[in-house]
Order: structure tokens, then sequence, then C-alpha cells
């Protein structure tokens, strides 16, 4: 038994002197919460989670561990030191409280240089606004917002102010207005990837598409089935202007009519529409699609 321990003891401290970067390689293969936990094994052990490159926080359906997430998340932020921080994923449910500054942990992670933002946030309060700072950040290259985001693009921001953005993902969330969103668009001069989920209370009423990089476009609407009262609204439409287009993926059941053109590149389209409003959908995009 006494031979077995100290083999134990030393299997660890073999493991302790290992270089720091293959800690912390170590480190990201357990969750946050766990990799947090090693700063009491020792001295030699107390910093290394902190010089971790991705955060992943994820509220599960565990209550007791949902009641602590936005304090752990925003304790161990605040001692993270890293000098860049590559990825930075967040997921809150509707326990999530109110006051949480939800938007000063994404500020710190444009701080660091972030690569890959992913935020979920499905708290019971209305949407939240993030910080300006995400949408001038030059090292993003890909973005995801969901559910209780207000897309609030800033005004003020010069043209090229996301120049690395290549992948967009916007699901379920409200759009401050049109002209909100095009100026996000037209800031990413290198988007090649955009995937939309629309809900019927996402603030816009034409959805404009106009990205002469854009490669893959996925648009999900299915508003439709949310309230079955819903008709054709002359004032609303899918509009899409983009030339490099590849990939085209639309399931819309919004019975809104589409405008779309400009297609030269196009390659695959998959198309589900409701069968009420095929006909007028596929004409008017047929000369882009066939």
């Amino acid at each position: 038994m006494l031979e077995a321990k100290i083999e134990e003891i030393n299997c660890e401290d073999r493991i302790s002197a290992l270089l720091e970067e293959l800690l912390v390689t170590i480190l990201l293969l357990v969750p946050i919460k766990d990799a947090v936990a090693t700063m009491i094994l020792s001295k030699r052990w107390r910093n290394i989670w902190m010089m971790l490159p991705r955060l992943d926080y994820n509220e599960t359906n565990d209550v007791n561990h949902a009641r602590d997430i936005w304090w752990f998340l925003d304790k161990s932020l605040k001692l993270h030191k890293a000098p860049v921080l590559e990825i930075l994923l967040i997921s809150l449910g509707r326990r999530c409280p109110s006051d949480a500054n939800v938007g000063n942990w994404v500020e710190k992670a444009v701080d660091r240089g972030v690569v890959v933002v992913k935020f979920k946030l499905r708290w019971s309060a209305g949407p939240t606004t993030l910080p300006k700072s995400l949408y001038t950040c030059e090292t993003l290259k890909e973005l995801t917002l969901s559910n209780k985001v207000l897309v609030d693009f800033p005004s003020s921001s010069s043209p090229s102010c996301l120049p690395s953005l290549e992948i967009l993902q916007l699901s379920c969330v409200v759009y401050k207005d049109e002209e909100s969103f095009a100026r996000f668009l037209s800031s990413c001069p290198v988007l090649g990837t955009l995937i939309v989920e629309r809900k019927k209370s996402d603030n816009l009423t034409n959805f404009i598409v106009k990205v002469p990089t854009l490669w893959m476009l996925w648009y999900y609407n299915t508003t439709w089935l949310v309230d079955d009262t819903d008709v054709v609204d002359s004032g609303s439409c899918l509009v899409i202007d983009t030339p490099a287009l590849i990939k085209f993926d639309v399931t819309d059941y919004s019975r809104h009519p589409w405008s779309i053109g400009n297609m030269p590149c196009l390659e695959e389209a998959y198309i589900s529409v409701d069968c009420l409003s095929l006909f007028d959908k596929i004409i008017t995009a047929s000369s882009a699609i066939l």
C-alpha cells in the first residue's frame, strides 16, 4: 500500500513538472469549473488555468450549478491572465439574473484579442445590448449571437471595422432597425458565411443581405408556424444580393415575397417554403437559382 502511494505521488510530481504549455493543454480537456478547481492543488497549479486560451461557460440543467454560474463566470474572467483569449463560449438560461453585467464579459474577451465569440442568452429579461467594442474587434473571425441579444451596430463605426470576421450566425436575436443591420453587414469585408434564424418579433420588416464576399447563406424563417393567422405582407420582403454566393439554403414559411438576384456563382440551392407561396417565390427568384 505504501509503495502504491509513493508511486502515486511520483506520478503527480511528474505531471506538475511538465511545461506550462502542456499543463494548459491538459486543462483544455476538462470543464472550466474543474480547470479552475486545480488552483488548490499546489502553488505550481495556482495560475495554470488563468492561461487558458479557451473559456466555455455553459449553464446546465443542474439547478445548483445554474445558481452560481454567473458569479463564477464574473470572478474567473477577472482572474484570467492569458494575453490572448482565443475563444469565449457563453450559454446562459432563464435563471440568469437580469442585473448580470453580461456585456462586461464580452468586452473583456475583446480586450484580449478574441477570435471566436459564441454568446447565447435566454434570460427572462428583455434583449440586451453588447459593448460597442465587439463591433470593432479587429481579431474576431467568428461570431454567434443567440436569443436575448439586441443587435445594435453603432452608427459612428468606420467602414471595415470587423476586418477579420468570416462567419456570422444570428439566431433569434432582435435588431435595432434595418439601417443598423445593413451597417453590420457592410462592415465585414471578408464575410463568407451567414447563418440566420429569425423570429417574428425581430424588429425587421425587410431582411436585406447585400454582401459581395458571401459564399454561403443559410436562412431559416418559420414565423408563420408560430401564428397561423399570418398573411402575405406587401411591406415585408427577403432581399438577397450576393454575387459570390455558391450555396444557398433557405427555409421560409413566412409567406413574405423574395427579391433574389445576382448569383452568377451559385452551385447549390436548397429551398423549403410554405406551399401557398411557393409559386410566387420561385418565379421571383428563378432567374438567380436556375
